[in-house]
């Protein structure tokens, strides 16, 4: 199929939006995989949404016909067997002969069109979507990041000209959609999944109202099955939200997790999360099935970090000893219960507790709180190095894990925990007799008795270590160990004491979780605001899962607002001359920081409304705060704009946001705005848009380069120079540096009416340009005087304010 000219479209498109759309069109029909860059504020996700649309719509008219076409060639070999022939012999042999090949076609063409009943009252259970059904429509997944996002896209779904043509599933984990209270406490999501399926099979005796003689079986859990139906209805017909079909599941007593599952076989896009494709378990246990669908990807400029994330896994020393405690426990109590064959896996699981435990010099009788010693060093290990150094090549780690996973070990362990919790003993603190008389005085503070062993229920932080089942913690990181020994590395953090020691494993290759997607899909779209550089993408993602070069298609386009609307200007020097080059060197220098008290001062005078500032990390932008509230600065800055800063907690970042954009909406004289300090790759950085007054100036405050000394660093540039290219290594070294600033540059604007400036305080920006986005390279100007920049500043808003009167 060509793509058309003309796309329907909620209002009319801009042409980057039509390119967008027929090169989108043109790479879900060749079953290509894309990388399709956007700028924020392009319109990206409606472009998505009526290109991927529009194809699919067509694609299953063109079904339809061919179809059709299929159904009319056996009408007429069936029209031709009814002509008869003089010869009776040849008649009958002819005759039979034609038969069983009409018969066969026929039989495949039904294969494809009967529909099976979706709408079913089948019990729910994880193996009830095992059968596959007689026929299969072509369906979009849709990936975004987080559970917001996705709620935003059902918002531009509803503003497209399909909203009333598509049916749409949004699909999401248990911990997103039960609704019985009792489940949904226990927080962790591996104890929601497990607790669920329990109640599923105790079945309990009800009668039937119409008929109490009669009585049928039925899950315990209250909204198992309850009135499905009705609520696949719902889902299929209206485009709902997660919050709105979890709304539906509670009025109509029915459970919205099993009720969007059952909707998946009828569905035609279907939203999903990150965590609910890139791991292949969890995409068979949703009954997901990419193979001949299209996935699209959504906001996956940092696709490759979150896959890493994703499949890495990280234990303490304190969840080792709390596990290895409650295990042992658990064995004491119950061992006169136990089959060989589960005292065999249980005693497997305790002789690799122990092992990981002697990574930080420590035993089974080890506490928490116990020094280690100081000879021991971070070090980084294969994964076979690292089994065989511990002894759990001696270990058959699949049987083991497939053990605790079919005898559901980490529920029955979390309900011994919490039934037992009081009697639940660790040991003792070894206390070195030079610091017998401090111990002393804190059981004399405290007025706490010695005892041989301190009850885990005692303090707040055992109790917290013990609601988080440890068990799930060293579960995850043993279903690491199966990965191929080439794609990970186990690092080995040692602290000052056992409980704070790191065991962590390092996914180097997220490839390894991407090569069934790139296989079975028709199609994969990565689609985001900022996808440069690209080649990170092709080398490291398709290439490496076993895609071919000739199926990669990019695309990328420019920004809709127009070039006098955006301004940017790398910054060299301060306001009295002092040299900007935040290195790691430099950063701590009180005469830089004083500069850049200044400079921030100084373009307070210019800029109105809100000003974002961007600092390398929570650290540094602790440090120059404080220094520049001691010095005077600050006071200064916030006679002309009132200053926030952004929140370590996730919780606060609404409140801190509402009252900046408060500030700005409302300025109290003699402010004039806001200033709001922020971090590179916090949580001001990403997913949220600064528009308008909230944002018409962006300042970026150094290069927010890694630690290059960090060994996980050092591990992964090593790999990729060793695996991909010789200096990819480096590459992705920069890459890391620039792609964080690109993403807090493109916060600034949002529309084609929108305007803004950007400073980059840095020297070595000048040397940066040509990775920067298109559309902020067309308009940056590198100054050597900071007065240059101010002018140019004042000059770009003064023009604003003519143009509005």
């Amino acid at each position: 199929m060509e793509p058309p000219q003309e796309f329907p479209f909620p209002f009319p498109a801009y042409e980057i939006q039509k390119r967008f759309m027929r090169e989108l069109y043109v790479c879900l029909e060749g079953g290509k995989l894309g990388l399709f860059e956007s700028p924020t504020g392009t319109g990206k996700s409606l472009s998505l949404i009526c290109g991927a649309l529009k194809w699919l719509v067509d694609h299953e008219k063109w079904k339809k016909e061919e179809l059709t076409s299929t159904i009319a060639k056996i009408d007429d070999k069936l029209k031709s067997c009814e002509k008869l022939s003089d010869n009776w012999f040849t008649v009958q042999t002819e005759q039979s002969d034609k038969t069983e090949e009409v018969n066969a076609d026929v039989c495949d063409i039904e294969k494809n069109l009967i529909l099976e009943d979706g709408l079913s009252n089948s019990e729910s259970s994880e193996e009830e979507d095992t059968d596959e059904p007689l026929f299969k429509n072509t369906k979009i997944f849709f990936c975004s990041r987080t559970h917001s996002q996705l709620t935003q896209f059902v918002h531009e779904l509803k503003r497209s000209p399909y909203s009333q043509e598509i049916s749409v599933v949004p699909l999401s984990s248990r911990q997103n959609y039960c609704i019985n209270k009792n489940v949904k406490r226990l927080k962790h999501i591996n104890l929601i999944n497990e607790t669920c399926l329990q109640l599923q099979r105790k079945k309990t005796t009800v009668k039937k109202e119409k008929d109490l003689k009669k009585s049928k079986t039925a899950s315990s859990c209250l909204f198992i099955p309850g009135d499905q139906k009705l609520l696949m209805a719902e889902v299929l017909t209206n485009i709902q939200d997660i919050e709105e079909i979890t709304q539906k599941g509670q009025e109509n007593n029915t459970c919205p997790y099993y009720g969007s599952r059952k909707s998946l076989q009828n569905g035609q896009l279907i939203l999903v999360p990150y965590n609910s494709i890139f791991h292949k378990n969890t995409r068979a246990s949703l009954g997901i099935d990419l193979k001949g669908n299209i996935l699209i990807i959504d906001e996956a400029h940092n696709l490759l970090d979150a896959i890493e994330r994703m499949h890495s896994s990280v234990i303490t020393g304190k969840n080792l000893l709390h596990c290895y405690s409650q295990l042992s426990q658990y064995q004491k109590r119950f061992e006169s219960l136990f089959s060989a064959k589960s005292v065999m896996y249980l005693g497997q699981l305790s002789f690799c507790l122990k092992k990981l435990l002697t990574l930080f010099g420590a035993t089974t009788k080890s506490h928490p709180n116990d020094e280690i010693d100081k000879t021991i060093a971070p070090k980084l290990y294969k994964i076979e190095d690292f089994e065989v150094l511990t002894e759990i090549d001696t270990v058959n780690i699949f049987k083991l894990l497939e053990f605790i996973k079919t005898s559901k070990l980490i529920h029955k362990l979390q309900g011994f925990v919490e039934q037992y919790g009081n009697n639940i003993k660790i040991n003792e603190q070894k206390i070195k007799k030079s610091g017998i008389t401090e111990f002393l005085n804190s059981i004399k503070n405290n007025d706490v008795l010695s005892q041989e062993t301190v009850s885990v229920a005692d303090t707040p932080s055992n109790n917290e270590e013990q609601t988080s089942n440890p068990l799930m913690a060293i579960l995850n990181f043993l279903e690491c160990l199966k990965n191929s020994c080439a794609d990970g590395r186990i690092c080995v953090l040692p602290s000052t004491n056992v409980g704070q020691g790191i065991i962590k494993f390092l996914l180097l290759n997220p490839a390894a979780h991407f090569h069934d997607i790139v296989r079975d899909a028709r199609s994969v779209v990565l689609a985001g605001g900022t996808m440069e550089p690209i080649s990170e993408f092709v080398d490291q993602l398709f290439l490496m899962a076993g895609a071919t070069s000739d199926r990669i298609m990019t695309f990328s386009c420019d920004h809709v607002i127009p070039k006098e609307n955006i301004i940017s200007n790398v910054v060299t020097r301060g306001p009295t001359g002092i040299e900007f080059e935040f290195n790691f060197h430099n950063r701590q220098d009180t005469r830089l920081l004083d500069e850049l008290g200044r400079a921030l001062l100084n373009l307070c005078n210019v800029v109105p409304a809100g000003i974002v500032v961007f600092f390398p990390s929570y650290n540094y932008e602790d440090t120059v705060f404080k220094h520049l509230d001691k010095s005077g600065i600050i006071f200064k800055i916030s006679t002309k704009k009132r200053i926030y800063r952004e929140p370590k907690l996730a919780s606060q970042v609404n409140t801190i946001l509402d009252q900046y954009a408060h500030s700005i909406k409302n300025p109290q004289s003699p402010c004039n705005g806001a200033m709001l300090f922020s971090v590179v790759g916090g949580k001001l950085s990403e997913g949220l848009n600064f528009s308008d007054d909230l944002g018409r100036c962006v300042i970026v405050v150094g290069l927010p380069y890694p630690n290059v000394k960090s060994p996980e660093l050092q591990e992964k540039m090593k790999y990729l120079n060793e695996s991909v290219k010789l200096d990819a290594g480096n590459r992705f070294y920069e890459n890391s540096c620039m792609k964080a600033v690109n993403q807090c540059i493109g916060r600034s604007v949002r529309h084609i009416n929108d305007y803004s400036t950007v400073v980059l305080l840095d020297k070595r920006y000048c040397h940066k340009v040509k990775v920067l986005p298109q559309w902020i390279q067309r308009s940056v100007t590198i100054n050597d005087s900071f007065g240059s920049v101010v002018g140019n500043i004042a000059k770009f808003f003064a023009t604003k304010r003519i143009k509005k009167a």
